[in-house]
């Protein structure tokens, strides 16, 4: 067994710098029963347009630490359909042929979905306790329908308290209910699958990148 098997991620956000592997830590652990890739690491790009507009940039700096894989964690926006700015993206690192599986992931509508998607009735109460948010509190069926994600988790907390993406990310992840995420979000079963492409990609040495057009993805 390699004790130094690695994924990067490349994130627009500072709360994700701690959060993401966090949450791909859970993925590797709860869903895939996978202990023995111990390094996950967040490379930041200090916002969302920043990462398109480098895009290229960020992975060849991700190879430049060496990774087994990489993966880019993007918020789709209100008007964008993540299925099809996910492909962008994985077409342009396709392009680069770098040698190791990438996959990207786009969030819809933001990575805070992920904690509203676990307020339903008799769950999520560590969150609500972080947050100070009412049990009565529950998501809405449609939990990606949600636009505004941040303000929504800010708007049902009390008036003196505010959400803070860089101090309360990272803990919060420690907290989604996985198996609800997972049956209430689209673009999380999207992330849970992407970690085990590139999970099985690493085994089978593989430079697979996802999600391509026309079942295409190999690099090498």
């Amino acid at each position: 067994m390699n004790d130094n098997l690695s994924i990067v991620i490349i994130v627009e956000g500072d709360g994700e710098v701690e959060a993401a592997p966090s949450l791909i830590r859970r993925i590797l652990w709860e869903r895939l029963f996978r202990y023995d890739i111990p390094r996950i690491k967040s490379m930041p790009t200090n916002s969302k347009s920043n990462l398109l507009k480098r895009f290229e940039q960020f992975l060849e700096y991700a190879i430049g630490e060496d990774p087994d894989a990489i993966l880019a964690l993007v918020d789709a926006d209100d008007d964008e359909c993540p299925v099809e700015e996910a492909r962008d993206l994985a077409n342009r690192a396709s392009a680069l042929n770098l040698g190791v599986p990438v996959a990207v992931v786009y969030a819809k509508c933001e990575y805070e979905t992920w904690f509203i998607s676990s307020l339903s009735e008799g769950t999520g109460e560590r969150i609500r306790a972080m947050l100070n948010i009412a049990s009565s509190v529950i998501a809405p069926e449609d939990v990606e329908g949600v636009r505004g994600a941040k303000e929504w988790l800010e708007g049902r907390m009390p008036h003196n308290q505010r959400y803070r993406e860089t101090r309360d990310q990272e803990p919060l992840t420690h907290h989604i209910d996985m198996d609800l995420t997972h049956r209430k979000s689209r673009s999380f079963r999207r992330l849970c699958h992407a970690v085990e492409e590139l999970v099985g990609a690493i085994d089978e040495s593989e430079a697979v990148v996802t999600p391509m057009l026309g079942g295409e993805g190999r690099t090498g």
